[in-house]
C-alpha cells in the first residue's frame, strides 16, 4: 500500500509549500502557521500510511477533508480559482486517489 501514502505525502508537501509561499508573498502568519501545521500533519500521516500504522490511515483523510472543506468555502466566497479553488480541487483529487488506491 505505497501509493496512498505517496499521494498524501505529495499533498502534504504542497500544503507546506503553499503556507510558505503565502507568508513570503503577503506576510501572512496565518498561512505559515496553518500551512505548516497541516503540511507536517499530512507528512506524518503519509509516513504512517506507508508504514501501515492505523493512526496514519485515520488522520490522512481527516486532515485532507478539513483542508478541502476550508478551501472550498474560501472558493465559494471569493469565486477566485487561484489559490482557493486550486487547493480545494487538489484536495478532492487527493481524497479520490487515496480511497481508490487503498483497495
Amino acid at each position: 500500500m505505497r501509493a496512498p501514502g505517496i499521494v498524501i505525502l505529495l499533498y502534504g508537501l504542497l500544503v507546506l509549500g503553499g503556507g510558505t509561499i503565502g507568508y513570503t508573498t503577503s506576510g501572512s502568519m496565518a498561512s505559515v502557521i496553518t500551512g505548516g501545521a497541516f503540511g507536517l500533519g499530512l507528512l506524518a500521516s503519509g509516513l504512517g500510511v506507508l508504514r501501515g500504522k492505523d493512526m496514519g490511515f485515520l488522520m490522512a483523510p481527516i486532515l485532507t477533508v478539513l483542508l478541502t472543506m476550508f478551501f472550498g468555502y474560501r472558493f465559494a466566497q471569493s469565486g477566485e480559482f487561484l489559490l482557493s479553488g486550486l487547493m480545494g480541487a487538489l484536495g478532492l483529487v487527493t481524497l479520490i486517489l487515496y480511497f481508490t488506491l487503498r483497495r
